[in-house]
């Protein structure tokens, strides 16, 4: 399973609250399995904080494993990209980049951004 960005923020927002959530639930629903993180959405995280040696960020960095971009992405980015222009559908450039590195890794994507993910085809998206 490969995780999206929000995944990560709200995880960070219940771990200050002290309140398990959501996210916390998909972890222990989820424990034996080892998530994925795309450098697209891995690089969105980081943005949000100042220090890289952040604690969140260390744990987020022990947690998951960073998908390598294969060749093979930009070939499912350009094949879902034309369809969905051609609807009239498009949805954010990052957001496209995360789902097409999931579909090319043949992963889901862990997310509660239904409203973007949910058009996109071939996706499997799993939400919390």
């Amino acid at each position: 399973m490969m995780v999206d960005t929000c995944f990560l923020i709200d995880y960070q927002k219940e771990a200050k609250r002290k309140a398990p959530g959501s996210v916390v639930a998909f972890l222990r629903d989820h424990s034996e399995e080892r998530l994925r993180i795309s450098p697209v959405a891995w690089g969105e995280f980081l943005a949000g904080f100042e220090d890289e040696n952040d604690p969140f960020v260390r744990f987020a960095r022990d947690r998951l494993d960073l998908a390598r971009m294969e060749p093979e992405v930009a070939s499912v980015y350009r094949r879902v990209y034309r369809y969905m222009k051609t609807a009239g559908n498009l949805i954010g450039a990052n957001d496209l980049w995360i789902a097409s590195h999931a579909i090319a890794s043949s992963q889901s994507l862990v997310s509660r951004n239904d409203s973007e993910f949910h058009r996109v085809p071939d996706l499997c998206l799993l939400t919390y």
